[in-house]
């Protein structure tokens, strides 16, 4: 690939650029001042007139107010799954990932190619990403339980503290955190049915309560339970007039 220079007021980012994590504020402040020290070591990688691989670059270069970035295109004509692997197997690599954002990368990366209808395997996917088929499914089975909120926080390499404020256990393991997501999905079941809120509600009440966990079970895999807690007694005893 031939090396270029662009300017940097007509450049846009590809979205498939997201693929992988944000840089933290840290590291962010790390790339500016070795780009103002150093200038640009890596060129941007750009396909179709986009930036897929080096969007901090852009930003921080922006910021210093450059006017010019050296740049290399990606083959047009290769095809989208090929180049979402080339990014995350070839471009990533320069970066360390953990295990648990490996699994989400490659959940993603299967769950997108599946809803386009494109012919690729979870074996292969998970094999171009590091990691494997077992760590790909607990991905897709957190996500479920979770939502979209918790599973960007760990492709964001943050943790989550299972324990409690006096003992804390910050984890990104997936197994742990799909037994903590399970446990609070059980928890809040059996304290919605055995209704143990030391509050003088109506049979009506509880059973409307009851009622809407339910549906909410059966309509959200249980994913939408976990962000539901005591308040939702309180917001119906308001809302029945």
């Amino acid at each position: 690939m031939k090396e270029t220079t662009l300017k940097l007021e007509d450049l846009e980012i590809h979205r498939l650029a997201e693929l992988t994590p944000t840089m933290t504020k840290a590291q962010f402040d790390a790339l500016v001042a070795s780009i103002q020290e150093h200038g640009q070591e890596v060129p941007i990688v750009t396909y179709r007139g986009r930036v897929i691989d080096g969007r901090h670059r852009v930003k921080a270069m922006r910021e210093l107010k450059m006017v010019t970035i050296k740049a290399i295109s990606e083959d047009s004509q290769m095809s989208e799954t090929d180049l979402k692997i080339k990014i995350l197997d070839v471009y990533e690599n320069r970066r360390h990932q953990t295990p648990t954002q490996k699994a989400i990368m490659a959940y993603r990366m299967y769950a997108e190619a599946k809803a386009n209808g494109e012919k690729v395997s979870q074996g292969y996917v998970a094999e171009r990403m590091g990691t494997v088929v077992k760590q790909l499914g607990r991905a897709s089975t957190l996500h479920k339980l979770a939502g979209d909120e918790i599973i960007e926080l760990l492709f964001q390499g943050k943790k989550l503290n299972t324990g409690t404020i006096l003992q804390p256990n910050n984890t990104d393991s997936l197994a742990s955190l799909i037994l903590f997501f399970k446990n609070k999905v059980d928890n809040l079941i059996d304290n919605s049915e055995k209704t143990t809120i030391n509050e003088d509600f109506t049979d009506e009440e509880i059973e409307l309560s009851n009622t809407i966990i339910h549906e909410l079970t059966s309509i959200h895999s249980k994913r939408m339970l976990t962000r539901i807690n005591t308040m939702l007694y309180h917001s119906i005893k308001h809302s029945i007039k």
